[in-house]
């Protein structure tokens, strides 16, 4: 298999995995990720799955360059001074590799626990507050830092806050208080408008990250599943796909009770495509090619929901090469891309 190499000037490369799976054979697919020649490895925080940061610890311990993101973790299901120490820890072991993102969590994080998402912007502001007061050692409503109390080190850059969401609100406040973006579980026919949401107020970064089947097996597994993205998509989203909440509702809770006939008829083949991009390598390579020049993003990365997840990281993999393949035709490198790229410290600084 052939490894890929970063466009100059381009976005950083990257995947996004769920965590499920042996915790051996996801750090197995970490040293995989790397040894492809991608970026970073975004791992999601999904409930009672397999715990993210302590797989990604490992993972530090085997890689020495992909950056290790946190994708997405939620204000609910642990203390946010609690989640942001255990990421700067991770930071720590990784050399300054970690990423830490949050979100307002959805049905498979908290589902499962029976807790449920309220006053999601003001949830997530809050943890982004408590999350900076970590970082700097201070106290504020929420965190009283005690003796020996992690944070930010001077010799390694500072512990980057993402924020992973699909609604106007979430998204305009990480503009106004977060590191970066990280944009996944939309339909690409959003993207414009998000990344506007985005970018109105500061230019941070974007890690834009499409869901993908290269196969007709990753396509039937899958299919399903988009009732979660669905149902947590915001209202004007659902509008715009035509979406019969009703149907949605009932889909949603047959799938809650494990049976999947409803979502499967309710996710159609166009419903489908709105939601995903498929095809071969070389098909959603430049398709990739596309949204990096309509969008500009600091990464690019697909998100693997598959069995094969180590087959489908080396069709990735391929989808890359013909994406920057693309770029390079178009000469697409100059002025690439409008991205944050300083310092850390000197971003959070003024936030």
């Amino acid at each position: 298999m052939s490894a890929t190499t970063s466009l100059p000037g381009g976005p950083r490369t990257g995947v996004w995995t769920f965590p499920d799976g042996d915790a051996f054979a996801l750090v197995e697919l970490a040293e995989q990720i790397e040894g492809l020649g991608f970026d970073e490895w975004w791992l999601g925080d999904e409930g009672p799955a397999r715990e993210p940061f302590s797989v990604l610890s490992a993972a530090a311990m085997r890689t020495s360059r992909i950056r290790l993101g946190i994708g997405i973790s939620n204000p609910f299901t642990r203390h946010p001074a609690l989640t942001t120490t255990t990421a700067h820890t991770l930071h720590e072991l990784s050399g300054g590799r970690a990423i830490l993102g949050v979100g307002a969590g959805g049905e498979l994080a908290l589902g499962p626990f029976q807790l449920r998402v309220t006053k999601p912007v003001s949830a997530v502001d809050r943890f982004i507050r408590i999350a900076r007061a970590v970082a700097t050692r201070s106290a504020t409503e929420g965190y009283v830092p005690a003796d020996g109390a992690v944070g930010n080190r001077e010799d390694l850059p500072a512990l980057p806050l993402y924020v992973g969401a699909r609604g106007e609100m979430l998204n305009r406040l990480a503009s106004r208080v977060a590191d970066g973006a990280f944009v996944s579980g939309i339909a690409p026919l959003f993207y414009e408008d998000t990344l506007r949401w985005i970018r109105h107020e500061h230019p941070i970064d974007v890690a834009l990250y499409s869901s993908v089947a290269f196969t007709e097996q990753e396509i039937e597994k899958l299919r399903p599943q988009m009732i979660w993205a669905l149902h947590n998509s915001p209202e004007a989203t659902r509008r715009r796909l035509d979406v019969d909440d009703g149907e949605l509702e009932q889909a949603v809770a047959t799938m809650r009770n494990g049976d999947d006939t409803l979502a499967r008829a309710f996710v159609t083949d166009s419903l489908l495509r709105e939601v995903l991009v498929v095809g071969s390598p070389e098909e959603v390579g430049l398709r990739l090619g596309e949204f990096v020049r309509m969008h500009r993003p600091t990464s690019i990365g697909l998100a693997l929901a598959t069995a094969d997840v180590r087959g489908a990281t080396v069709r990735a993999a391929a989808a890359m090469a013909v994406m920057r393949a693309s770029l390079l035709e178009r000469d697409e490198r100059p002025d690439y891309p409008p991205q944050v790229n300083g310092d850390v410290h000197d971003r959070t600084e003024t936030r």
